[in-house]
């Protein structure tokens, strides 16, 4: 079932099959605020109270989307002669989490097909004059929420248009809910190293042994766990999994995802955010190989295709 609805005044499209409800709200960064597993009776997001709340706080639920991810230092850098200059939306100066999260972005389809629920959203830069000023690349970025049983796909596509290189950093800043019991949930995720950051909480270039977390690729418990920490993955897959007794969410990327950040907000309770990043925090500023970084441009003409899947599963098996 495919319900374009009303939320306390905003135009939304809910994806619903008799395994998962999923919500998102076009008009407020394309955000897929809600996501209900029926057979949990749960929330698997944190859900945001109404439609100001993702006004004031874009970043602070659901499944932010974020080009660039994460921090650039004084928002600003160079790419192949080109400068660039983002705006400052931190109290120390720099820039975090760039455009996508605060614009709206236009709904061109929705489909069933054969059960298969999807909505297919755009934004071009072009179309607003605050991003083209900070991007001055003519990019076409399109997202398409895909629904089967207990799957979702995020499928991101991004077309540039312009006549250069257009470097492009993505990731998610997923919220899961915790349900105030994190005693009860293990985190498992196969990582390399952990990048050091500064106090500016940017990488300083150097990376570290993962140390009290060295588990972690085995599943830690997350009863008393803070963090707020970038890892390489290296060559591992980009997935990580949460889980508790009878329920499972298996969260990766596929395409050139090579970062994780993973961020609890102090002390875990509440939420739990996973987030896959095509590049780290800063990586145009970061004087290391791209491979290392995930630096990279789409060059003109071309698309550059992303792909974010959840899959829940329930007593061990897929529903």
């Amino acid at each position: 079932m495919i319900k374009h609805e009303q939320w306390q005044g905003r135009s939304i499209v809910t994806l619903e099959n008799d395994k998962l409800l999923i919500s998102l709200c076009p008009s407020l960064g394309n955000n897929l605020y809600r996501m209900w597993d029926k057979a949990a009776e749960r929330e698997i997001l944190r859900v945001p109270a109404g439609p100001q709340a993702l006004i004031d706080n874009p970043g602070h639920f659901g499944t932010p989307l974020m080009m660039p991810p994460n921090r650039i230092r004084n928002g600003r850098f160079e790419y192949e002669g080109q400068a660039y200059q983002f705006d400052i939306n931190t109290p120390n100066g720099h820039h975090i989490h760039g455009f996508l999260r605060n614009h709206a972005w236009e709904v061109t389809n929705t489909a069933d097909n054969s059960g298969t629920l999807s909505v297919t959203s755009v934004l071009d830069t072009t179309a607003h004059q605050d991003i083209f000023a900070q991007y001055p690349h003519e990019m076409r970025i399109e997202m398409t929420y895909e629904l089967s049983g207990t799957t979702l796909v995020q499928r991101l596509r991004a077309t540039n248009g312009s006549g250069k290189p257009a470097p492009f950093g993505y990731g998610v800043h997923t919220w899961f809910a915790l349900d105030n019991e994190p005693e009860k949930w293990t985190l498992t995720l196969p990582v390399e190293s952990i990048w050091e950051l500064d106090g500016d909480l940017m990488p300083t270039g150097e990376r570290k042994p993962l140390g009290d977390l060295s588990d972690i690729a085995r599943g830690i418990n997350l009863r008393g766990r803070d963090l707020d920490t970038v890892f390489q993955i290296g060559d591992n897959p980009c997935e990580a999994v949460l889980s508790k007794e009878g329920c499972e969410i298996r969260y990766r990327g596929e395409g050139p995802f090579k970062q994780w950040v993973i961020f609890t907000k102090g002390i875990a309770d509440e939420i739990i955010c996973l987030e896959p990043y095509t590049w780290v925090t800063n990586a145009p500023n970061l004087p290391l190989d791209p491979e290392i970084t995930g630096l990279r441009a789409i060059a003109p003409g071309e698309t550059l295709a992303l792909d974010i899947v959840m899959e829940i599963s329930h007593g061990g098996k897929s529903q």
